[in-house]
């Protein structure tokens, strides 16, 4: 009997800037290689694929992470008023256009969604699909159709919005919308882990997770909200997965993509780390999602350096304690400078340790975000400021609700990072980038000092 077929697609973004930082859509891979498992035959189409043959501009990014190919195309209208130069990221739309024209009728069509002020890229994309495949049911799922999923309903047009985790859901609404009833899979894991990487054009790194959700309930963060679980995997299946993906591929990159890796390190990651000392020598480890500083530890930091971690980065939004009491305690000032004298004793560089700031967010004053980044650089880590954007749902979304200017309830394009669009006063686009151009003189003098010595 022939399986029935299902199109995954990852979207455009459209955006006033944009980053590949080890970014791959790998919910959608992760839902992909569970369909198969339940007797479906899963398509891919990667609207920001780098590989494509006709994005020679990003083929010679260095480390597999650069700026995406973008288009300027015209801004939306509650956007005009920004000074900036909107942009589409990725291939061109006839290119994607042929490609969808070379696949077969699918079954089904799902397509995935991250930030709630990217949905514009998003419609673009599903009208693109119901162009080339009309009448074919179109199911959104992703982060931005989890947190609005009414908005997405209206203002994207699928058939139907999954929320939160797809594995328990998109079997039953998969069935509704095509009448393929799904192979049963009793024996299976709740939750998928495995990315079926086949899919992608190339494989340069490994897009690895080794656990979902976080136990945490951060007041600025919605991962509660939109994996309201936190699962571990077994040690040994994470380490396989990682030699069967060097094996067929040829990889030396791991870009981790947990929320929580270091949550209960005796339990999951330490194992994990010595494992991967042992068995994966060579590998290098990234952490563009960032990790927690409060489990770095002498023996965890000597364990990850054994296991070649390279890139670092730490989640640490602030290191004012207040902010912390009041935001969840995810961490405190001790802890961080704790987490990073240990990095360095174990052999890590400064620019190997860089630690999240957010800044932009509601009733943080400019000395606030200066005394972090001062910190931060006399602890003998790298200062990256991640601009706030408010989440819907979160708890720190109300307070985003009431000191901002724009109407961020009713259009999430105002949720956009680049707008600060709840920051305080003096807190603007100028102020932020004197703030980098102090980081970046006060390491190359650092630098030039060490040399000296």
């Amino acid at each position: 009997m022939k399986r029935p077929q299902v199109l995954l697609v990852n979207p455009w973004v459209h955006d006033f800037a944009a980053y590949d930082l080890w970014a791959r859509p790998l919910g959608l891979l992760v839902i992909a290689s569970r369909l198969r498992r339940l007797g479906w035959e899963p398509r891919f189409v990667d609207c920001l694929d780098a590989d494509h043959s006709v994005m020679d501009a990003a083929k010679a990014r260095p480390h597999s992470h650069g700026r995406f190919v973008k288009t300027p195309i015209q801004k939306p209208a509650p956007l005009y008023g920004v000074p900036r130069t909107f942009s589409r990221y990725g291939a061109d739309p006839a290119v994607i256009e042929k490609d969808l024209l070379s696949i077969s009728r699918p079954d089904a069509i799902l397509v995935t969604s991250i930030m709630t002020y990217w949905y514009p890229g998003v419609a673009e994309t599903i009208r693109l699909l119901r162009k080339v495949f009309e009448g074919v049911p179109l199911l959104l799922g992703g982060i931005y159709a989890s947190l609005l999923p009414h908005h997405a309903l209206a203002h994207c047009g699928p058939d139907e919005v999954i929320v939160g985790p797809g594995e328990s859901m998109l079997p039953h609404a998969l069935y509704r919308h095509t009448g393929f009833a799904s192979t049963s899979l009793e024996d299976e894991a709740m939750f998928e882990f495995s990315a079926a990487l086949d899919l992608m054009r190339r494989v340069k790194f490994l897009p690895l997770i080794t656990s979902r959700g976080c136990p945490l309930s951060c007041a600025y963060c919605a991962s509660r909200k939109i994996f309201p679980y936190f699962v571990k995997r077994e040690v040994s299946a994470v380490i396989g997965e990682i030699q069967a993906v060097r094996s067929r591929y040829g990889i030396s990159d791991i870009a981790l993509y947990d929320d929580a890796f270091l949550i209960d390190p005796p339990g999951h990651a330490l194992p994990i780390l010595e494992a991967a000392a042992v068995g994966l020598s060579g590998m290098r480890w990234h952490t563009p999602n960032g990790l927690h500083a409060s489990a770095i530890s002498p023996k965890v930091a000597s364990a990850m350096k054994r296991a070649g971690f390279e890139t670092i980065r730490i989640g640490v939004e602030s290191v004012s304690d207040e902010f912390h009491n009041r935001t969840g305690g995810k961490t405190d000032r001790l802890s961080f400078l704790s987490a990073v004298t240990n990095l360095l004793d174990a052999g890590f560089s400064r620019e190997q340790i860089g630690a999240y700031l957010l800044v932009g967010l509601p009733g943080q004053s400019r000395g606030q975000i200066e005394d972090d980044v001062d910190l931060v650089l006399k602890a003998g880590a790298f200062p990256k400021l991640a601009e706030y954007s408010p989440i819907p749902g979160t708890l720190m979304w109300y307070e985003a609700v009431g000191s901002s200017p724009y109407p961020i309830e009713t259009e999430p394009l105002f949720h956009n990072c680049t707008l600060l669009t709840a920051a305080e006063p003096g807190v603007d686009s100028k102020f932020l980038q004197g703030v980098r151009t102090r980081i970046s003189e006060y390491v190359m003098l650092t630098e030039l000092q060490h040399i000296g010595k």
